[in-house]
């Protein structure tokens, strides 16, 4: 799969309120320093390695700020683990953020659909 794969994924089912998202495409080692516009907002963040979704979720305040707590605090399954994230070149993140903040309602329904579509290595619990 590759980022562009997932971005259509997105825009084919949310194309009636596509309007109201913006999508960031962001390097995990640069994230925390972005300065994009609605990077703060709420939304759905994807975590991408090697052509894998590795994690799907939502925050509905600050979804960069949520997708940052992962790495931090090493979210993980038996296979895979978040924490090593920040030390590779190649990990990317898309953030499907909301450009209006008060329509951080939107952000539950793109996360579990794409939590269904993506098959990330590391499943939602609130979702399973």
């Amino acid at each position: 799969m590759t980022i562009q794969e997932v971005e259509e994924i997105f825009i084919t089912e949310f194309q009636a309120v596509f309007d109201r998202f913006t999508i960031i495409e962001e390097d995990v080692l640069s994230l925390a320093s972005s300065n994009k516009d609605y990077i703060y907002h709420p939304g759905v963040y994807v975590f991408f390695l090697n052509g894998k979704v590795i994690k799907v979720g939502r925050h509905l305040t600050n979804s960069r700020k949520r997708a940052l707590e992962h790495i931090r605090d090493n979210t993980r399954n038996e296979g895979f683990e978040m924490g090593d994230l920040n030390r590779n070149i190649g990990v990317k993140i898309l953030l499907f953020n909301l450009k209006d903040a008060n329509d951080y309602h939107w952000a539950a329904s793109v996360e579990m659909y794409l939590e269904t579509k993506l098959d990330p290595v590391i499943k939602s619990k609130r979702l399973g």
